[in-house]
């Protein structure tokens, strides 16, 4: 008997040792195994995804650093003969130690998405506590990915993500507008009634095309590159250093080499064309790494219709001038802006 009271007693220890000067939220662990804690966070206007941390029975981590700015964060725990209740909002995770800038987008070697829990900020005083989480009864195996993987289904499985606005297109016969976006390598539409009381596709419609944004739905199907949102609520995004990048790419570019060889880039699609011929649109995506190269900006292009992706490293950028290297080749294409 006195074997199962040792853990309450470390807890309120534990407890009690909190200062209210610490944001918080604190995660104990008050069952009788050892955990894995990986957690994900806001930093610098992107979700980052870290892990695992050793959480023993009886202890507590606390994940968020202090200033931290985020309204809450996610977090999810694994230990060997138990599952994990998650919140449906899946991240990228690998083996070992692990730190995912771009935490949905699984480029790396070894890395799968894996379902997490939301915990609020301000709750320090209110622990969160891993047996609510995690419950014992599994085969003794940690799952190498969620049950319901949302780039396999999409079967009305809750998505948000950090995507590039494509506009709107208004359809008066049926009375609805229909609204695009681009992120992690696919295009997502939503479809909205024509009605002013509904705020959000209010705000879609005065938007310009390449704004970032946050946008929370249930994606309803998902084929290919391509997917059906049911949104919920959209959010404009402090812009970072890889959106003005993007931004910097805007419009006509004609090959330095070839140049029957061109492209046009709007908000995060760029469309290739070859004497005249256009080739399937390509989803883009800026970010500080690609597949194992990292130390640079890199530019990385969904075929749409293949959905296999292609790697360049952005030399240079200017006006009227950029270079890319094609990855891992290492070939240099040098283009001028038309105008």
């Amino acid at each position: 008997m006195m074997k199962c009271l040792w853990l309450p007693a470390l807890l309120l220890a534990a407890l009690l040792d909190m200062t209210g000067a610490e944001a918080g939220p604190r995660i104990c662990n008050d069952t009788p195994a050892l955990h894995h804690l990986a957690v994900v966070l806001r930093d610098g206007g992107r979700w980052v995804a870290q892990g695992w941390q050793d959480l023993h029975p009886g202890g507590c981590a606390e994940p968020a650093p202090r200033g931290y700015e985020g309204k809450f964060l996610y977090f999810r725990s694994e230990a060997a003969g138990r599952s994990f209740r998650d919140d449906g909002v899946w991240f990228c995770t690998a083996p070992g130690q692990f730190r995912i800038p771009r935490s949905s987008e699984c480029a790396g070697k070894d890395q799968v998405l894996r379902g997490f829990a939301k915990a609020e900020m301000g709750q320090r005083e209110r622990p969160v506590f891993l047996s609510a989480r995690s419950k014992g009864g599994g085969d003794g195996k940690i799952e190498s990915r969620p049950r319901d993987h949302p780039h396999r289904t999409g079967n009305g499985l809750h998505y948000s993500a950090e995507v590039v606005f494509q506009g709107c297109k208004l359809n008066p016969e049926e009375e609805t507008v229909t609204c695009k976006f681009v992120g992690h390598g696919m295009e997502i539409g939503s479809e909205g009634r024509l009605q002013v009381s509904d705020p959000v596709f209010t705000y879609l419609l005065g938007l310009l095309r390449g704004a970032p944004l946050e946008i929370d739905g249930q994606m309803i199907t998902r084929f290919g590159s391509f997917g059906e949102l049911d949104l919920h609520s959209v959010a404009p995004r402090v812009p970072d250093r890889f959106d003005g990048l993007l931004r910097q790419m805007q419009g006509r570019w004609q090959s330095e080499r070839s140049p029957l060889d061109r492209f046009t880039i709007t908000g995060a699609v760029r469309r290739v064309s070859y004497g005249g011929r256009q080739m399937t649109p390509e989803f883009l995506s800026v970010q500080d790494s690609c597949d194992d190269a990292v130390d640079g900006d890199f530019l990385l292009a969904w075929d749409s219709l293949r959905g296999s992706s292609l790697c360049y490293r952005i030399e240079t950028l200017a006006r009227d001038r950029m270079t890319l290297i094609y990855m891992p080749r290492g070939i240099r294409l040098g283009y001028r802006r038309v105008r």
